[in-house]
């Protein structure tokens, strides 16, 4: 029983992945169309908006490829990528902050964005963490046991 459960759990991540190349590639192709009938038209990618709206595509690809790299990594090591996610989820809240139109929507809105956004950063700086031991690069730890720069190491030196 659990067999078949994992071979239509695999079966799913498979849908799942060509499902999503198939998205990225139209996404793709979208963007490139765009970007060629806007280079021969006036105004020439010259106004904002036009540059927002590219910009958010372009964004949304990246969150798109993101999303497969942590489908991929769960099909390889059957488990989720934590930073992988929160990775995801920073780009997205940045997507949203980064075509933001303050003419229609006033700046108070974005506060809670921010306070995503710091939680995310603290959230990945803290995986990070966990991954090196230590964030800061003079307190980890050298392969012989003690800080960098101890009394055996520069005698090597």
């Amino acid at each position: 029983m659990l067999r078949y459960l994992q071979i239509l759990e695999k079966g799913i991540i498979f849908i799942l992945i060509g499902i999503i190349t198939i998205i990225l590639l139209f996404a793709t192709a979208d963007v490139v169309i765009t970007v060629v009938q806007k280079f021969f038209t006036p105004p020439y990618f010259v106004q904002a908006e036009n540059l927002m709206e590219l910009f958010s595509v372009f964004l949304v690809i990246l969150i798109g490829i993101e999303l497969l790299e942590t489908i991929k990594a769960f099909l390889k090591e059957n488990m989720v990528h934590v930073e992988i996610v929160v990775l995801v989820a920073i780009i997205a809240i940045a997507r949203k902050v980064i075509i933001w139109d303050s003419a229609k929507q006033p700046n108070g809105d974005l506060i809670p964005y921010a306070i995503m956004l710091l939680g995310l950063a603290i959230t990945y700086l803290i995986i990070k963490q966990s991954d090196s031991k230590s964030i800061f690069p003079w307190k980890r730890r050298s392969k012989m046991g003690g800080p960098k720069g101890n009394a055996m190491q520069k005698q090597e030196r």
